[in-house]
């Protein structure tokens, strides 16, 4: 099945919602988070369908992947692995440095899936979710802090190991 991944236009933005809404569960939050840090939207389609979507911030050093999100359903058939490889090569495109990406402390998975991909912790942005309405609770851990990934290109496009 072919995988195509795309940029996308400000009007064709509200179509990925539903899935961002995986990335960022606060809708108030998503829309500001794209009125204010991301610069760009994709789309990622399996045989015409969307499987997956992503906000990056291209514009401002330093450059990192806003929201990134499978479709459930999707999910466990290496999509994100591919669009990740995908942001990757873009970044080379574009001459970045280095790549950044943001989860909650208490999404297990992702951390995980971050290093598989490269990535290696960076830093941590204490209480960064202190905008959400109620505690929000994952893998039984209280949604608190974001633990940040870097992705070093280093010039050479190599991630650093």
């Amino acid at each position: 099945m072919p995988i195509t991944i795309r940029e996308v236009s400000k009007n064709e933005v509200e179509a990925l919602l539903p899935l961002l809404l995986l990335a960022e569960p606060s809708e108030s939050a998503l829309r500001w988070s794209l009125d204010h840090l991301s610069d760009t939207a994709y789309r990622m389609e399996a045989s015409g369908l969307l499987v997956g979507a992503a906000t990056m911030r291209w514009h401002k050093a330093p450059c990192e992947i806003i929201e990134l999100a499978i479709a459930p359903e999707r999910q466990g058939e290496g999509l994100g692995k591919q669009f990740i490889d995908w942001l990757i090569a873009e970044g080379r495109r574009r001459a970045v440095a280095e790549l950044l990406v943001g989860t909650a402390n208490s999404s297990i998975g992702n951390i995980v899936f971050y290093q598989k991909c490269g990535f290696r912790m960076h830093e941590v942005r204490r209480d960064y979710f202190w905008y959400h309405q109620q505690t929000l609770i994952e893998n039984g851990l209280q949604v608190r802090d974001m633990i940040v990934f870097r992705y070093d290109l280093g010039g050479h496009g190599q991630a650093t190991r």
